[in-house]
């Protein structure tokens, strides 16, 4: 017997929907197979480890019992108190040890993103059995396998998800599979046990997915149980959602109401609230009330186990609870698992993970994950912690994402490696963040006095002079709007899209003069290269944004690093394809080091890796406060060696 290809089970995600659905497959067959009392020999020769340093009974029994049902064989440490781990070894030498004495590992770990560390460092494949509060994939998939069973389907089925969403792993994993295989989920907290923010970003980020959420409240307040329950249509990938916006009594009476397919009870996870205490009563307590009303009475019970209090036992007899056989399905479900890695051929799976780039920090100091539960606060020095950029509308922080945990850290000061200075972060520098990535050359800090503790400088010591006034400035935007004049022939095909915030309001600006001159009124739009939808709002309203055939001018006040700009075109691209795009730079006049001529207009896309010109534009008028003057700086950001004389 050959050792099993590297294939991993950390996420959910980890797995294809095609592979899940053959995971499925699996499962049927051998639940048919253990029916008969068929022997089974498909492991014959393999041995699974089971490192459980948290208490188990289901998920160990189940995957031990699968692994001896397929004629393979288990070892296991009776305790993890008991082992290498209480003298301080690692997790990562533990995995790789044990690699050598088994064909894979199930590994549950107190700590957030254990998995990802023992998938990384041991050479057999890793099962993730539970890994801190962040996921519980081999759980997922019993409560998928027992879902389908009963509802024959899962896309657009209703779920609703009661108690502590924000430690159970269990109902994170559920969230991400329920949401690609386009199923419907009703969030239903505990109060202050809500999905976590960082199980919504990557959900809204890889996924464009959302959902709403009730309180406890609201559902206890509602006489006859779940009555108030209306869907409507959101998202184009969702059928279905709970809509939050408006009170329940007040939802429209001419709406189909909805029905509920699945109701998810998770116990409290008091072992993970760090003191915090739940007031009784406070918590759900779900009892068969619950599935009397007519939008429930089919809805099926369901519950990963094990139950304290708040699923009473009433229901056990009742056909529509299922926990036990989510529990029962937990041996041919991971029997199904063992004998789709002994099928995987790693060249011919594809990455089911949408991917991102890593950054890598070369200089110190190393950021720290925000997360006190993450594993890169207990593995030693030898696990540097890894992040990458995450999707966050505050634009005051940098968002990094930990690639162990999922957590998100918010970065307030960012320096560049090579010219020891130090920002205060804000929306303007993310263009050069991203092109510090790639070199790399990015630093973070927590304060500025660890900025300086590590001999970086603030960048307001170095060059920076004011290079025009207003007056110059209404000049240059005079001297636009005659090159794009100049430069295209039919005024009347042009669509003028400024880059938020300064872009947009140079470009009605623009699209002013060019008005006088010509006595043509173009159309105007401003593009959020930082938002994924609606990122393009019309500033004129009127007919909807289009601009397939058109000639589109995309204006910027600031020469970036070209991402602001190939970010801006790929967008709207999505709205259509334009028979021609040009750009519109406003920048000071002789100005040395970028590589294009003062008020540029133009096809090609400028870079400058040295310095860049802010344009500051001041919209009139705007929610009564004074008119601050228009005025243009040069910022050295990367080479702060060059004085202001230099760039005259």
């Amino acid at each position: 017997m050959t050792r099993l290809d590297k294939t991993d089970l950390v996420s959910i995600d980890d797995l294809t929907l095609p592979e899940i659905e053959r995971v499925f497959t699996l499962a049927d067959e051998f639940a048919e197979a253990l029916a008969r009392g068929t022997s089974l020999a498909l492991a014959n020769g393999l041995i699974m480890a089971t490192l459980f340093y948290e208490p188990s009974t289901r998920t160990r029994l189940s995957f031990e019992s699968a692994m001896h049902r397929l004629g393979g064989a288990v070892i296991s440490s009776a305790d993890m108190r008991a082992s290498s781990a209480v003298k301080g070894e690692s997790l990562a030498d533990t995995v790789r040890i044990v690699s050598a004495y088994a064909d894979l590992i199930v590994l549950r770990h107190p700590q957030d993103g254990a998995a990802r560390v023992a998938a990384e460092y041991a050479p057999c494949p890793v099962l993730n059995a539970g890994d801190g509060s962040r996921e519980h994939p081999t759980q997922t998939l019993c409560d998928l396998f027992v879902l389908r069973r009963k509802k024959k389907k899962l896309k657009g089925l209703t779920v609703a998800l009661c108690g502590d969403l924000k430690f159970g792993r269990t109902v994170h994993s559920l969230i991400y599979a329920l949401a690609r295989f386009g199923a419907n989920i009703v969030a239903v907290p505990t109060s202050g046990m809500d999905v976590p923010a960082y199980v919504l970003e990557r959900l809204a980020a890889e996924r464009n997915y959302s959902f709403s959420t009730v309180t406890m409240d609201e559902l206890k307040s509602l006489a006859g149980g779940l009555d108030a329950l209306y869907l409507t249509p959101s998202a184009p990938h969702q059928m279905a959602l709970f809509t939050g916006d408006l009170a329940l009594h007040k939802a429209p009476a001419g709406e189909a109401p909805a029905s509920l397919d699945a109701f998810y009870v998770t116990r409290l996870q008091k072992e993970r609230m760090a003191g915090k205490e739940i007031k009784p009563g406070d918590y759900v307590r779900f009892d068969a009330r619950a599935l009397k009303t007519q939008r429930t009475h089919e809805a099926v019970v369901m519950h990963p186990l094990p139950r304290t209090d708040e699923l009473a036992y009433e229901l056990d007899t009742d056909p529509r609870a299922v926990y036990f056989e989510q529990a029962a399905v937990g041996v041919p479900v991971r029997m199904a698992l063992v004998a789709w890695l002994i099928e995987q051929k790693r060249d011919q799976r594809t990455d089911a993970k949408p991917a991102g780039q890593s950054i890598r920090f070369k200089a110190e100091p190393y950021p720290r994950c925000a997360n006190s539960n993450c594993i890169t606060r207990f593995e030693g020095p030898h696990l540097r912690p890894r992040f990458k950029l995450a999707r966050n509308m505050d634009r005051q922080v940098l968002p990094l994402r930990c690639e162990y945990c999922e957590r998100e850290l918010n970065v307030e000061f960012v320096g560049h490696a090579r010219s020891h200075r130090y920002y205060k972060y804000d929306e303007n520098l993310y263009g050069y963040v991203r092109q510090w990535i790639e070199e790399p050359s990015l630093a973070v800090f927590e304060t500025v006095k660890q900025a300086e503790e590590h001999g970086y400088e603030p960048y307001r010591r170095g060059p920076q002079r004011e290079v025009m006034n207003s007056d110059e400035i209404a000049l240059a935007v005079e001297s636009l709007a005659d090159q794009i004049a100049a430069d295209v022939s039919d005024l009347t095909n042009v669509y003028l899209i400024g880059v938020v915030s300064h872009g947009a309001v140079l470009a009605t600006r623009v699209r002013d003069v060019l008005e006088k001159k010509s006595g043509t009124r173009a159309p105007c739009a401003a593009v959020d290269v930082y938002r994924s939808q609606e990122a393009i709002q019309e500033l004129d309203g009127g007919a909807p944004f289009g601009v397939e055939g058109r000639t589109i001018v995309i204006v910027d006040d600031v020469i970036n690093s070209g991402w602001t700009v190939q970010r801006a075109m790929t967008m709207i691209w999505q709205y259509g394809r334009p028979a021609a795009v040009r750009l519109a730079v406003l920048i000071d006049r002789g100005h040395r080091a970028v590589p294009i001529r003062p008020n540029y207009v133009g096809k090609n896309i400028p870079t400058s890796a040295s310095e860049r010109v802010q344009v500051r534009l001041a919209p009139s008028g705007r929610n009564g406060k004074p008119k601050a003057p228009d005025r243009a700086m040069i910022y050295s950001m990367v080479e702060p060696v060059k004085t202001a004389e230099q760039v005259k």
